[in-house]
């Protein structure tokens, strides 16, 4: 098993939704953005303010599960809003303007390289997803499960796209770059759910993660 080097302490955000492009995951009968905002600040996402744009509901989500799960202190099952959210080990802001708060040792860190993810930063634009889609999926020659009918397509949004194929990519052939130009993320929580697994196209084959 390839090791796994990555600085110590982990920054431990809170990341994406996969289950839907809007924000209709509920948690004690409120949305995931307004009950997190019960308890952090999240002025920030309001109009005007410095982490309102991207104004994506992803977007806006994930800054208010990030304040909410460092307030509440910084614990892992302050991170699962009914297990739609991801623990990343980079920091996932994408505007300067616009800083998730970090901080804390968070989870345990994975001895391996098999145990993380990659998926884009929140506010990543339309455009770089669409052009990570057309670059993994160009190369990799595999990306039937995010096209229609597949058991990735939905929700069919380009950050759920793009997320899968970073994934695809990242951990194929042992690559595990996850970089691309500055808008991916290690993650260290599985952002597989319901049918969509997402893989890896080994050189002994096709194998779930």
């Amino acid at each position: 098993m390839a090791k796994l080097a990555l600085p110590v302490p982990v920054i431990s955000l809170l990341l994406l939704f996969f289950f839907s492009g809007e924000i209709s995951m509920l948690v004690n009968g409120q949305s995931a953005l307004d009950y997190a905002c019960n308890y952090a600040d999240c002025s920030p996402t309001k109009k005007g303010g410095s982490c309102y744009d991207p104004d994506r509901p992803v977007h806006h989500a994930s800054f208010a599960m990030n304040a909410y799960y460092q307030k509440m202190g910084r614990n892992q099952w302050n991170c699962h809003f009914n297990n739609t959210s991801l623990i990343s080990l980079a920091d996932p802001s994408y505007n300067p303007c616009c800083q998730f708060v970090s901080g804390g040792s968070g989870p345990p860190l994975p001895q391996e390289k098999e145990d993380t993810w990659c998926v884009p930063k929140p506010g990543t634009p339309d455009s770089e997803l669409q052009n990570i889609i057309n670059f993994t999926c160009g190369i990799l020659k595999e990306c039937s499960e995010i096209l229609e009918h597949g058991s990735c397509y939905f929700p069919n949004t380009l950050i759920h796209h793009a997320s899968f194929a970073m994934n695809l990519y990242y951990k194929t052939d042992g690559r595990y770059n996850c970089d691309f130009n500055g808008v991916g993320l290690i993650v260290v929580t599985n952002p597989s759910f319901g049918d969509c697994i997402y893989v890896c196209v080994c050189p002994k084959g096709k194998w779930k993660l």
